[in-house]
Order: C-alpha cells, then sequence, then structure tokens
C-alpha cells in the first residue's frame, strides 16, 4: 500500500476519535430521557390511580365508621352521653400523624336544636352550660350540619368542608394539586340521622344526627410516600443508565473496531486491485505497442533489388565436351 492510502486510513481513525466524546454524550442521554421518561410516565399514572383508589377506600370508611357509632347511639341520658363523648375522644386519639395531626379530626351528636349532645372534644359539649344562649353551638348550628335530619335511617350524607389556610400550603402542594382530585376539600363530613321512638304517637322522629369528620391527611401521607419511593427509583435509573450506556458504548466500540478492520481490509483490496490493473494495463499497452512494431515492420514492403549492369566485358569460355 502506497504512503498516501496509509496516510488516509490513519486520517479515518481520527476523525472517528475526534466524534467519540459527543457520540458517547449523545447515547447517554438518549438513554437517560428514554429510561427517565418512562419511569414518569408510569410514575404518574400509577399515583393517579392510587389517588383515585385511596379516596374510593376514604369515603367507604367515613361511612362504615359513621354507621358503626350510630348502632352504638342508643340512649340519650347524661350518663350515656357522657361516655360517647369519651368513646369519641378515643376514637379521635387513637391515630395520629405528625404532631397533632389526626385523620378523624372530630366526632359529635347534633341535636335538631342546635345543642352538642356529645362531642370528642369535652369542651364544645353545650347541654351542660350554665347561660341559656349558650346551649345553642354557634359553630354547628346551621344548615350545614342539620342536612340529614331527613335522610333516612342506615344512610350516610357525605359533605366536602371548605379547606382551611394553612393546611396543605405547608406541605407539597405539587403532590396535592396534582394527584389529587381537584374537588377534593381538607375535610369531609360524614353524617347519618339519630330517631328514637315518641313515646305519645310510638313513631319515630329525628332528634339529632350523628358526625364523624375526617380529613385526607391519610391520603396525603401514602401519596408523599410513594412520591419519596419513585423519587429513589428515580436516583437508582439514573445511576443505571451510567451502565447501560457503558454496556451499549462498549457493543459499538466492538463493532467499531470490526467495521473497522473491515473498512481496512476492503480498502487494501481494492487500492491491490487498482495497482494490478494499473499494471496489467500498462503491460497491455506495451505489448501492444511492440505488435504493432512487429507489424508494422511484417507489412513494410522489403527494399529494391539493384539492377543489373550492363555486360560489357568478354567473360572467359570453357567448352564442356561431352564423355563419348
Amino acid at each position: 500500500m502506497s504512503v498516501q492510502d496509509s496516510q488516509a486510513l490513519r486520517g479515518r481513525k481520527i476523525a472517528i476519535r475526534s466524534i467519540s466524546f459527543s457520540f458517547s454524550l449523545g447515547i447517554f442521554i438518549l438513554v437517560e430521557v428514554v429510561l427517565l421518561s418512562s419511569l414518569s410516565v408510569f410514575a404518574f399514572f400509577s399515583m393517579r390511580e392510587s389517588a383515585r383508589q385511596l379516596e374510593t377506600a376514604y369515603s367507604e370508611q367515613g361511612r362504615e365508621l359513621t354507621l358503626a357509632l350510630q348502632s352504638n347511639t342508643i340512649s340519650t341520658d347524661v350518663g350515656s352521653l357522657a361516655r360517647l363523648s369519651a368513646n369519641f375522644a378515643a376514637i379521635v386519639n387513637k391515630y395520629r400523624f405528625a404532631g397533632n395531626e389526626r385523620p378523624i379530626s372530630e366526632i359529635f351528636i347534633l341535636r335538631k336544636d342546635g345543642r352538642v349532645l356529645a362531642h370528642s372534644d369535652l369542651s364544645l359539649v353545650t347541654p351542660n352550660s350554665r347561660e341559656a344562649i349558650n346551649e345553642i353551638s354557634a359553630k354547628y348550628n346551621q344548615e350545614f350540619f342539620h342536612g340529614s335530619l331527613s335522610y333516612e335511617t342506615n344512610s350516610v350524607q357525605q359533605q366536602d368542608l371548605p379547606k382551611p389556610s394553612g393546611i396543605f400550603q405547608t406541605k407539597n402542594s405539587f403532590l396535592v394539586n396534582t394527584f389529587m382530585s381537584p374537588n377534593v376539600y381538607y375535610s369531609t363530613d360524614f353524617s347519618t340521622v339519630l330517631k328514637e321512638v315518641d313515646r305519645r304517637t310510638r313513631k319515630e322522629k329525628s332528634y339529632a344526627t350523628l358526625h364523624v369528620i375526617t380529613n385526607r391527611l391519610s391520603v396525603y401521607y401514602y401519596l408523599s410516600a410513594m412520591l419519596q419511593k419513585y423519587f429513589i427509583i428515580f436516583a437508582i435509573t439514573f445511576l443505571s443508565g451510567f451502565l447501560i450506556t457503558g454496556i451499549i458504548l462498549f457493543s459499538f466500540f466492538l463493532r467499531a473496531r470490526y467495521i473497522q478492520s473491515e473498512w481496512k481490509r476492503a480498502l487494501t483490496y481494492l487500492w491491490e486491485n487498482e495497482v494490478i490493473k494499473t499494471e496489467v494495463a500498462h503491460g497491455f499497452q506495451t505489448l501492444s505497442g511492440k505488435l504493432n512494431d512487429i507489424e508494422k515492420r511484417v507489412n513494410q514492403p522489403p527494399p529494391a533489388l539493384p539492377q543489373a549492369r550492363t555486360q560489357t566485358d568478354i567473360l572467359d569460355a570453357i567448352l564442356v565436351e561431352p564423355i563419348k
């Protein structure tokens, strides 16, 4: 192989090395985009589905708890109501999150005349107030809490309470606004009607409503834990991108070495063929030139013979007699 061809091959190797970093960076970015985007889509829809299922479970648990407490609320005497308040307080304080956050905010029984008969917070019970004006609850005596009086027994009314300020704002608002339903509020009031038998008419009549106010902190903390786990998975996936990129680049390196050797062999073969063709063509041209010279010599007429001289001299003659 000539010097120029060797320099050409070396020039191709230099060009391959000059784009190796950009090629590696492009493969790394492509791998990370594919892995992280796929994981992001999966995590997003997974958390949306989990939020939907948690919301369904949240409603079912609130209804079940309300109906369970309704079945235990039979007597309305002072002693029974005191025990109910203690039971309500025990239920509310049983489960806690960070600090004073509880999944069940409060449980109370609201009489239809506006008095609170039993409450998880004893300070909000009104029948024992000394002043008559304080026997009516200014906080709960409104249409919102009396709505269940028109419902049938064993039916639960679910109403969302306005979200108080400073609850989710101090937490991850992105988590709340992205994965939880836009119509979801902080707390929900599960209420059912309580009825008693009228002594005069012997018929059941509504006398109070049972309220179980729960909040969605349990849903929030569950989604928050899921999000943290996905962040860890994101970090692991990101680091895995380095390993996958290394494997891909190593495979490309082996393939490039093979292609480079084959390409070099092909160039060498082509160059040798060109050299052979050139030598053969030159030999044919030389041979053709010699054949043309021979043909010209063959076809060239012979040189003219010299003309006969005029006989002027007398030559000696010898007489040869035949033998007798």
